[in-house]
């Protein structure tokens, strides 16, 4: 299904970058053709038609098409060929697509709204991620954007989220949300045009400034008839303002938008970590999925060291609050530990012993500093077997050579220049003592 969604979108957006010979659709009505016509006998057959709705359901009252009017109303929508072709693909080859992201919309609709409404901006905006995600929180493009607002690593530290071994906040909607927000606020701030922001969302500031200044122009369609913007870009604001018709007037276009979130953000509880969602979930009896589904910043499905608010189901929160400052310590799940370095230690020695990479170590822990407690992506109960494993050496005797320790380790030449860190020049002396034992390898974290 995604895979189809994505080639789908990406045809939508080349499609509507691209229209520049094609027809544009007729018209849809947003009205009943009989209530725009002289002839008084269609008038009457659908007043009549409407006269039989309303009796059937006398007792029973009609639910009204749910449109977003506060959304269509917040920004003016181009008149442009490329919005009518983007809106034309969009209800024919694309509905199926289109719809279910906009029934999907309805889950993280009120959190945007709420995130808009407080920077003062159009809740028109609330629809973007349609054309970004689908609003799917785990979604990562080949470009390595992430999350149902896309943001690239840089951009997202810029803003305020936590991305790094243990959390990426660009998969948490309401974290991710805020910060789109004010990106898109400044985006706005700088070319003072919606258009222009949105081109500079999907392609970047810097790119639409100068394309601006090397095309001597003011606006993005002038871009776009130069093609001065990236394909994707031409055709990235076109299909926005198309999802934003839909949106506010869903029924004459032949969709439905999902019915409204009522029920509220789930309670928060704050724990140790870092600790497994696994045993939180058994803890309080409910389903692991459900966890991971409602903390998808988690990458690893484990809550990171130190404080972290959790999202839980309503009917948890009670018996996860009252052993959150200890449920770390009764974890049997979790494959992470820590250990205080001692003078002789390097990480990359460490790594080696555990069977892992330094740059995983270095990951975790961020800045490492000599004689710091780290954490590592092993079990504790097996730490300290590894590190004893990995501690056997040899003193270099006289006559011997490279080749003649290593087969009698039953090693390679490189693997012991890679144990002992060795360079090709590296002469030999009586006494030296070489590491000839590679440990045995564990998945880092087991996670």
């Amino acid at each position: 299904m995604m895979k189809t969604r994505s080639v789908l979108l990406l045809l939508a957006i080349c499609a509507t970058a691209c229209a520049t010979t094609a027809p544009p659709p007729k018209p849809i009505p947003t009205q009943h053709p009989a209530l725009r016509t002289q002839d008084s006998t269609d008038l009457r057959i659908a007043l009549e038609d409407a006269y039989a709705q309303i009796v059937a359901h006398e007792t029973t009252p009609v639910n009204a098409p749910s449109v977003d009017v506060e959304a269509a109303a917040s920004m003016p929508i181009p008149d442009h060929r490329t919005v009518r072709g983007a809106l034309s693909l969009f209800t024919r080859e694309m509905r199926p697509s289109i719809q279910e992201s906009l029934i999907r919309s309805a889950k993280y609709k009120p959190l945007i709204d709420k995130a808009l409404d407080a920077e003062k901006l159009p809740r028109g905006l609330a629809y973007l991620p349609v054309i970004e995600s689908a609003y799917l929180p785990t979604l990562t493009s080949r470009a390595g954007a992430h999350g149902i607002w896309q943001f690239m690593p840089e951009t997202a530290r810029e803003y305020g989220l936590r991305v790094d071994w243990w959390v990426d906040e660009r998969a948490d909607p309401e974290r991710s949300t805020r910060a789109a927000v004010k990106f898109l606020k400044d985006l706005h701030r700088q070319f003072d045009d919606w258009p222009l922001a949105l081109a500079a969302y999907n392609a970047g500031p810097n790119r639409v400034r100068r394309a601006l200044a090397a095309q001597g122009a003011t606006t993005f369609w002038e871009l776009l008839e130069e093609s001065a913007v990236p394909r994707e870009t031409r055709g990235y604001v076109p299909t926005f303002f198309a999802t934003l018709m839909i949106a506010s007037d869903p029924a004459s276009y032949g969709f439905q938008l999902g019915l409204p979130d009522a029920s509220g953000p789930l309670p928060a509880v704050e724990v140790e970590g870092p600790v497994s969602l696994r045993y939180v979930a058994d803890v309080a009896g409910v389903d692991e999925t459900t966890l991971r589904d409602l903390n998808p910043a988690l990458r690893r499905a484990v809550a990171p060291p130190g404080k972290w608010a959790l999202r839980v189901p309503a009917n948890a929160a009670e018996i996860i609050a009252a052993r959150a400052t200890t449920l770390r310590n009764d974890d049997a799940n979790i494959a992470v530990c820590t250990y205080t370095l001692r003078p002789s230690d390097t990480i990359k020695r460490i790594a080696r012993a555990i069977g892992t990479d330094a740059d995983t170590i270095a990951a975790m822990n961020g800045r490492i500093r000599p004689g710091a407690t780290i954490y590592l992506p092993v079990r504790a109960r097996e730490l300290g077997a590894l590190l004893a494993h990995s501690e056997t050496y040899y003193a270099v005797r006289k006559g011997d050579t490279l080749f003649s320790i290593a087969k009698r380790h039953h090693l390679t030449v490189a693997e012991l220049r890679d144990l002992n860190d060795l360079s090709k020049s590296h002469k030999l002396h009586a006494g030296e003592r070489l590491r000839v034992t590679v440990p045995r390898a564990v998945a880092a974290g087991g996670m």
